[in-house]
């Protein structure tokens, strides 16, 4: 990758000193002066953040709590939260990087803000079909402040418990400033479920196969440490250094009863403990030139280690016990470079450039036992295997303040990536470039930036990941392999799943039109259209193969490019502060969604041939009310998707029941320094059913499934220390 044109053309752009009074594009400064409303209105493409007073205010623990607030954020069915229904497709980074394990499970402890936009820019990258949401980490200020927190949650009887601390210090007349934060958390969570199967033919009538019951305990763990140290060098030169340290730690318990038609039994008693360990040392300079340009390197290594553990032992009415258990090593190590310039031009121009170097090493180690003996199927394509990702990533973006009333943010982002796998003796190489021009408009109606029509299109894509281009199978637990031998025949409802080494990207063209309409500093109503054509649409694909591991043809599961996929949907968003409206609405604040979504994919037929998790509509509202007698602020939240079918392949297709749920919340401020705040999460609790669909031949499978749901309440205390 040619790189020196364009730094030797930003580095002479950022050195020529300005006139021009407009701010650099997509800098987000919230401060007692904006509200977060009043902070998203001068972005181009049009952004939602979520500022540090907010997050204080909602006495939640987490990022993911903290989201599905969010009226911009969609929730599926599976749980999976995103934007535009879409969740799949939405990029989600901490501090501009992919994150390690879980984002969303993030302690709010750790975070200074949310910046949500629901289109592709090439400041963000090709990546994010449905757009981006990045995690803000705290930063060092010059104040000295110390806040803590202790709570604690219920779920039908399963306690949890959580802690968070946060100090920032500082200093009169050093050039040093630094922060500390910590949390840790263990929630617990039951789970239950009972499930039959029938068998139907073209003339036969639906019979029954089986039933079962499944019941476990979910325990998570966490822990996390992080910290800044920012050193003002000069005027010009800041270096800050964020090291964290964290580990998660999730373990399962459960137990499952199988009985067929014909009296036969199975009994599974079954754990898992799955620990992530990861740390990260970032480490950034910042070079200002004047009032309006500066030059940003930023260096990053972190390492995350994956231990999985999971026991399983399996008791057949007259045979004999089994005992299995599969483990799995993974040690990564992550490398980034990024250089980023901007400048602010004559005429108003804001000018941004950079460039990002990445590396991810990958090494996976397999141990899957039968009875104490090496699972012999397994070991066929080798008991370990690497991935190497090697990306490197260009930008260029202005965005161009051309008068009063109309903006444009245009640019252009490349990047490109060489994957290298091996798998014992199998060695595959694939490589892909991303092209993604963008183009954003902005023209406020008569002057005002409170009423605005925005129109964005872009290019962008969804590369692979490289864990779903390996061929290392994963063995359905209810077609196991014997000890000593290989794999024999299976069915398609326990097929084994693999991956595909010739996975291309998934590429999208993507156009939203939206209109805001201001109703005062922290009031808005936003009615937006987006579509998207995407390309070599990844799905999955059930056959019937002769496989490395199995002595007979098993059906498999792979990931698989299906072909295109159109997608066009309309969504209403509002927020409305009672006291933009009248005074005496002021203690008032109400927000919510609706969504109506639909798609299609070209090579599926049916009409339940769509994009899963994007439901046909959707609702969110929430809303709150601050007292006046007592300082108690109470709220709430609820949310409906509709039942419905979806076709994910050729030879399934899934129903999932509705959902509603209903939550209330409230916060009690104590004194001007303490704060007690409590949540009661999924009040309805109401029981949801699956439905599988397996079509094999002139057979159809029917796998129905029924989950209970758990109400869950949390309390949390907040104080300044």
């Amino acid at each position: 990758m040619r790189i020196t044109p364009i730094f030797l053309l930003a580095l002479y752009a950022a050195q020529a000193h300005a006139t021009s009074d407009t701010s650099p594009p997509q800098k987000v400064i919230v401060n007692g002066a904006h509200t977060d409303t009043e902070a998203g209105r001068d972005a181009v493409a049009g952004k939602i953040v979520i500022g540090k007073q907010r997050i204080a205010d909602s006495g939640l623990q987490n990022v993911g709590e903290l989201l599905r607030r969010e009226p911009a954020i969609t929730i599926g069915k599976d749980g999976r939260m995103g934007l535009l229904g879409l969740p799949g497709y939405t990029q989600v980074l901490v501090d501009g990087l992919p994150p390690q394990g879980d984002p969303f499970a993030l302690d709010l402890a750790h975070i200074e803000g949310i910046e949500i936009l629901k289109s592709t820019m090439a400041a963000t990258g090709p990546v994010g079909i449905a757009g981006t949401i990045n995690i803000i980490r705290r930063k060092a200020e010059r104040k000295s402040s110390s806040q803590g927190s202790v709570g604690a949650s219920s779920s039908a009887g399963r306690t949890g418990a959580n802690v968070s601390w946060n100090s920032n210090q500082a200093v009169a007349e050093s050039p040093f400033v630094y922060n500390m934060s910590m949390s840790a958390r263990r929630t617990r969570a039951p789970r239950s479920s009972h499930y039959r199967e029938t068998r139907a033919a073209e003339d036969i009538a639906s019979e029954l196969e089986f039933d079962g019951d499944a019941e476990a305990v979910n325990v998570f763990d966490a822990v996390f440490a992080s910290g800044e140290l920012a050193w003002t060098l000069d005027a010009a030169n800041t270096i800050r250094f964020r090291p964290d340290i964290g580990r998660i730690r999730i373990s399962d318990e459960g137990s499952e009863r199988r009985q067929w038609q014909d009296g036969r039994v199975l009994s599974i008693r079954q754990g898992s403990v799955e620990t992530l360990d990861s740390w990260s040392l970032p480490l950034t300079w910042r070079r200002q030139f004047g009032a309006d340009s500066a030059l940003s390197l930023r260096l990053n290594v972190n390492r995350p280690r994956m231990r999985i553990d999971a026991p399983r032992l399996e008791e057949r009415s007259g045979a004999q016990a089994h005992r299995r258990r599969h483990a799995e090593q993974r040690d990564a190590t992550n490398y980034f470079v990024d250089l980023d310039i901007e400048t602010v031009l004559r005429g108003g121009h804001a000018l941004g450039a950079g460039a990002r170097l990445v590396r991810n090493d990958s090494a996976t180690a397999y141990g899957d036992l039968s009875d104490g003996v090496q699972d012999l199927g397994l070991a066929v394509l080798g008991r370990a295997s690497s991935t190497l990702v090697n990306g490197g990533r260009l930008f260029l973006q202005d965005e161009w303040r051309i008068d009063r009333s109309l903006s444009a943010n245009v640019g252009l982002a490349v990047e490109r990536r060489v994957y290298t796998l091996d798998e014992g003796p199998l060695h595959n190489r694939a490589d892909f470039n991303m092209w993604s021009p963008s183009v954003h408009l902005s023209r406020k109606i008569g002057g005002d930036r409170k009423r605005q029509l925005r129109f964005s299109l872009a290019r962008s894509f969804q590369p692979p990941a490289a864990e779903r281009m390996l061929l290392h199978p994963t063995i359905n637990a209810f077609a196991p392999c014997l000890p000593d031998r290989l794999c024999g025949a299976n069915a398609i409802d326990t097929a084994d799943s693999s991956g595909n080494p010739g996975l291309r990207p998934e590429r999208a063209l993507g156009l939203n039109l939206s209109y805001a309409h201001g109703l005062g500093r922290d009031s808005e109503l936003l009615v937006e259209w987006y579509a998207r054509d995407i390309r070599d649409k990844t799905g999955v694909d059930y056959a019937l193969e002769q496989v490395a591991w199995a002595s007979a043809p098993r059906h498999v599961v792979r990931p698989v490019n299906l072909g295109q996929a159109r997608v066009r949907g309309v969504n209403l968003e509002g927020r409305l502060a009672g006291k933009d409206i009248a005074p005496a609405l002021a203690a008032l604040e109400v927000h919510g969604s609706l969504g109506f979504a639909h798609s299609a994919l070209s090579d599926l037929s049916g009409p339940d041939s769509r994009i899963a998790d994007q439901s046909p509509w959707r609702v969110k509202l929430g809303g709150s009310h601050a007292l006046q007698a007592v300082p108690l602020k109470l709220g709430f939240e609820a949310s409906v998707l509709p039942a419905d079918w979806v076709r994910d392949s050729a030879s399934r297709r899934i129903y999932q029941s509705g959902t509603r749920t209903l939550g209330v919340n409230g916060s009690w401020k104590i004194d001007a320094k303490s704060k007690l705040t409590f949540n009661l999460d999924n009040l309805l609790h109401r029981p949801t059913a699956r439905i599988d669909e397996y079509r094999s031949g002139p057979e159809l499978l029917r796998w129905w499934t029924g989950s209970a749901g758990h109400a869950r309440f949390s309390l949390k205390f907040d104080t300044v220390l």
